[in-house]
Parts: structure tokens; sequence; C-alpha cells
């Protein structure tokens, strides 16, 4: 098996690491606007990770971004429901 081979197979097996989980956790949303479209951090990393076959990885920016977004919506829920 040659160096390639083994490159390619690892980066289909290879985790997501912390610094990145939390990146895509506290930040699951871009801050671009209609007046000035920005590429987000976070969306670049995703093609990056499609683009050069980081599938773990991939899969577990998605799932971290998703909780990032229902741990807003329940800050927000909490903040809601103690100011009423």
């Amino acid at each position: 098996m040659t160096e390639k081979e083994r490159n390619i197979r690892n980066r289909k097996i290879i985790p997501l690491s912390f610094k990145y989980k939390m990146l895509f956790l506290l930040f699951p949303f871009g801050f671009g606007s209609n007046l000035f479209p920005i590429k987000d951090y976070n969306d670049s990393e995703l093609e990056r990770f499609k683009k050069y076959g980081f599938d773990k990885k991939y899969n577990d920016a998605i799932a971290f971004k998703k909780i990032g977004i229902l741990l807003y919506l329940l800050i927000l829920l909490i903040l809601l429901l103690f100011n009423s």
C-alpha cells in the first residue's frame, strides 16, 4: 500500500478535532448579510472536507452544527421562560 492510498483511507476515518468541534458548535451559522455576502469560515471548511474526501469530519461537522443550532434555540427558550 502506497502512502497516497494510506492517506486516502485515513481521510475517511479520522474524526473532527476538539477545536473544530467547538467552532461548529458555538458558531453554527454565518454572520454574512445580503449587503456584504461573505463565505462563513464553517461553510468553507465544510466545502474543504467534502472536496478532499474527509467523510468522517464532514459528518461530524454537520452533526455539531445541528447540535449548536439546538443549543442556541434552547438558550433562547430558557431566556424567554425566565423573563416572562
